[in-house]
């Protein structure tokens, strides 16, 4: 196991800021704390498990039976899908979605101020470089930077692949995509969107050529999340419905009420090739926006 003690953290505490525990035996996490919101961060996949602004509900769904295992992803939270996205073109033994989300990162720094905490993690794989930048205050944003460190041209693609806690999934509608193309991943169809108005069955769909804002409307919670992207051109959208989760063994029978996942993507073409020392940054954005009446 590649984790390490709670004591080995200590460098990064920030008194009232900065703080560390375990999710499970071995398996550190980083907790948060600032005048605009809390949130929780794994080590493994260096996962962001919980953002709560202040006054507000979570903003981000991790199941209560997610397991807590070198391994095996997390289920719910923003799982890092880096250096590809589902399966590897080329390859069908290798993990789906990449390494990153099923292996621990390193810590490189931690900054706060009363109203924003930076945190700096890195990982390296395959002459691949990837450092995540989250930054927690009255918004989320996580920045995946991937550096090209070896002496060949390198494919990159991924996802943050949010998944988004809803007061209830027949209570929210899915604004910024409309008129754009999409993938069905359950049909293997083109289709062209308007806006999901409602979600009533398993929905799986990779919006292409699409580098918009989108907008989660919860009118259950009154408020609408914001999702912001940039070093994307690809936006995916999915919840597994009722059959799908029955099967998960990390997810709730009815969790599927209570989260949807908006992913700010490099998905299908929306690939990158990165020459020796180039880099490229996929970024989110996350803000709730509460002043709906």
């Amino acid at each position: 196991m590649n984790s390490t003690t709670l004591e080995s953290f200590s460098s990064f505490i920030i008194p009232d800021r900065v703080s560390f525990s375990e999710l499970a035996p071995g398996y550190p996490c980083v907790n948060i704390s600032n005048q605009n919101a809390t949130a929780k961060i794994a080590l493994h996949g260096a996962h962001v498990i919980d953002y709560t602004p202040k006054d507000q509900p979570p903003v981000i769904f991790t199941s209560e039976q997610a397991i807590y295992r070198e391994g095996k992803a997390i289920r719910g939270g923003i799982p890092i899908c880096w250096p590809w996205f589902s399966a590897h073109p080329s390859d069908s033994s290798l993990p789906s979605h990449g390494y990153a989300r099923i292996s621990f990162w390193s810590l490189f720094r931690t900054s706060s101020t009363d109203e924003l905490t930076t945190l700096v993690f890195h990982y390296s794989k395959d002459n691949l470089h990837a450092e995540l930048t989250v930054e927690i205050g009255d918004s989320l944003s996580l920045n995946l930077k991937t550096t090209n460190t070896g002496s060949q041209t390198a494919t990159i693609g991924g996802a943050l692949h949010s998944y988004f806690s809803v007061s209830n999934i027949n209570y929210i509608s899915i604004k910024g995509l409309e008129t754009k193309a999409y993938h069905d991943s359950l049909t293997g169809k083109q289709e062209t969107s308007t806006n999901i108005r409602t979600i009533g069955k398993e929905i799986d769909r990779v919006y292409t050529d699409t580098k918009d804002t989108v907008i989660i409307e919860d009118r259950g919670f009154n408020r609408d999340i914001v999702i912001g992207k940039s070093g994307s051109k690809s936006t995916v959208v999915w919840n597994p419905w009722i059959h799908k989760s029955a099967t998960m063994a990390d997810l709730g029978n009815d969790d599927y009420k209570h989260f949807v996942c908006v992913e700010t993507a490099n998905a299908l073409k929306d690939v990158y090739q990165i020459a020796p020392g180039e880099s490229h940054s996929l970024i989110t954005k996350i803000l709730v926006d509460s002043s709906k009446e």
